[in-house]
């Protein structure tokens, strides 16, 4: 009887022994399984905020954008040869697609192009209107005529008045008296700029005007109006 009761000690503790191995092998499991759920999540948020940030980074498309909308703020063009030198640095293939991406993006939308004769101007037509971009490629480009004539047509055709000679001393112009003087001059011959005609107030201020807009009659009552009688009857 002893020897029953000591084999059935052996197996009750052997019982329990397995009992008790199994639930702390059932533990184990559960606690690898959540570890590795955790690591799977963990994951997870490190592929999305590396996604997050390769999204937030600006494209090369973004930063000649901005580039030219910060320009154009202050009044400035944008050369396109500017952007094949330093800091941008950008090969001309590169700088190519970058443009015709801006050129397809409607995003970008006011990003305008004004051609000259050496180069390719951008601007953004937030700051700058496409006169005054004209203006400036003519003034980069040192194209003293043709910027007088384009202002003078544009003054005449628009508002209409007559231009005044002293405003080419101010900006974008920012011309030199005796370059203004040597523009008038070839002015007075070339044929393109056959319209362009001289006027001058009563107190002797120097306008121009353009025979395409108004005759030689209107543009002297307009200076003279703007000059002399409305000072005289406020």
């Amino acid at each position: 009887m002893r020897e029953s009761t000591e084999d059935l000690s052996l197996i009750n503790e052997g019982a329990v022994n397995t009992t008790t191995t199994e639930a702390v092998d059932s533990g184990k499991r559960r606690w690898i399984t959540v570890i590795r759920d955790e690591a799977g999540t963990l994951q997870q948020d490190i592929e999305s905020a590396q996604q997050q940030l390769a999204e937030q980074q600006d494209s090369p498309a973004d930063v000649v954008v901005d580039f030219i909308r910060q320009s154009s703020i202050t009044g400035a063009l944008v050369p396109r040869s500017m952007l094949l030198a330093p800091p941008y640095s950008m090969s001309e293939p590169d700088l190519i697609q970058v443009l015709e991406e801006i050129e397809h993006t409607e995003a970008f939308a006011d990003i305008m192009l004004s051609a000259g004769a050496r180069d390719d101007y951008y601007y953004s037509s937030q700051s700058i209107s496409v006169n005054y971009a004209s203006m400036c490629v003519l003034v980069i480009e040192k194209d003293v005529c043709r910027t007088i004539a384009q202002a003078v047509r544009f003054e005449c055709e628009t508002y209409p008045r007559p231009y005044k000679v002293a405003m080419l001393t101010q900006a974008p112009y920012f011309f030199e008296p005796k370059q203004i003087e040597a523009a008038l001059t070839a002015i007075e011959t070339h044929p393109d700029y056959a319209d362009i005609r001289p006027v001058a107030s009563s107190d002797g201020q120097a306008y121009l005007f353009s025979e395409r807009f108004m005759s030689y009659g209107k543009a002297y009552g307009l200076c003279e109006w703007l000059e002399v009688e409305q000072f005289q009857n406020p």
